[in-house]
Parts: structure tokens; sequence; C-alpha cells
């Protein structure tokens, strides 16, 4: 199957995100700072507002609609928060968090969620297309698997086309085990591309391994 012929739709998680944004205790007016805004009691209360998981185990979580960091067998290094405020990436005062991808940011038990893509309208780069990597729906460039031809480390140095969705389609993905790629305290799992730790140490202030 070409790159070029699947188009994503994940629509039906639209409505859960914006409706735990909603319930997150996120500014509401046009251009308040973040940090104008007390956050919730605790993160846990938010949690169970909008029903989100209270345990961390896979199989008792419901989830906002797609994994959250807790849901799989990897432990990986992810931002704790208070609110989803503490999640937004820097220079997106104003913008994040917001009710709309790529900033509807979520604080859910503690932990920052990345927001899900919905369509491929989502994607900031028009070459990219929104589907499902273990569970999560992600925007990513798909390519037609790894050889000579691989067009993406002319895109980004360290990526290769070695991701894989879960319908098997490859796309380009920054692997741990690819030349310019560090997972610093971490170690890389050669299985998922992915750096994963064993213990909170090993992650930077302000990040939990789970």
């Amino acid at each position: 199957m070409s790159a070029s012929s699947r188009r994503r739709s994940f629509a039906p998680w639209a409505v859960l995100a914006a409706g735990l944004w909603a319930a997150s205790g996120c500014p509401t007016n046009e251009g308040e700072s973040p940090e104008s805004t007390p956050p919730p009691d605790s993160t846990l209360e938010a949690t169970n507002t909008t029903e989100a998981p209270t345990s961390t185990g896979a199989a008792d979580s419901t989830g906002p609609g797609w994994p959250l960091p807790t849901d799989d067998e990897l432990l990986t290094c992810v931002r704790t928060c208070e609110g989803p405020w503490d999640c937004c990436p820097p220079n997106t005062q104003g913008l994040c968090p917001g009710p709309a991808y790529p900033y509807n940011y979520m604080c859910i038990d503690g932990l920052c969620v990345t927001p899900p893509c919905v369509a491929d309208s989502d994607c900031l780069d028009e070459s990219e297309q929104c589907v499902s990597v273990r569970g999560a729906p992600r925007c990513v460039r798909l390519c037609d698997g790894p050889g000579d031809d691989d067009p993406c480390p002319a895109i980004e140095s360290d990526q290769t086309c070695s991701g894989v969705d879960d319908e098997g389609q490859t796309f380009c993905f920054a692997h741990c085990d690819n030349t310019g790629v560090f997972c610093g305290n971490t170690t890389c799992d050669s299985a998922t591309g992915e750096c994963v730790c064993s213990s909170k140490g090993q992650c930077q202030s302000n990040w939990d391994c789970v």
C-alpha cells in the first residue's frame, strides 16, 4: 500500500479530547496567560470529573479514547503536571493550552498527555497523515519502507523509514538506533525505537518514568 493511498480520521476522539480539555481548568479568555489560571485543587480530582483512569494498569484504564502514558508496556520519561499549561511546548503562550490540535494538551493523573490528531487536516505539514501508532493517533510522514531510496534522512537527518503504524505502514521516525538520536540517561528499545527508562532518576527534573 503506497504512502499516499490512505486517509484517516479519528473524529470521535475529537469530542472526547475537547471535553477533557474543557474540564481540565484551562483558560477560556483569549490571550489569557496560563500562569494566571490557578491549577485545580488536585489533578486526581480533575481526572475523576472526566472519568479518566485512576489506575495505572492498562487493563483497568478506560482512558480518553486513546492510550495514556501508563497504558503501554514501555517505561518512558513523561512530563509531570498540575494542569495542561505545564505540558505546553516553549514559546506557545497564548496558544497553548487550547481546545484544538496541536495545543490541546491534557494533564491526567499528574502526567502530560500529548494531543492526538483527529484527521489528516490537523497535521501541520500537508505531506503528513494522521495514523494510529500503538493505539495513539499522531501525524507522521508515510514512506514505502527502508532502502536506498529512503526519503526520510533528506527531510530530517536523524530519521529513517523505520516507524511502523498499527496497520503495518512504515513512516519516517527518529528511531533510537539512528545516527544522531541520543537517549541520554535512558536506553534504546530497538523493538519500538523509543528511549526507555527503568527509574525516575533517569529522567530530567519534573519528569517521571511511567
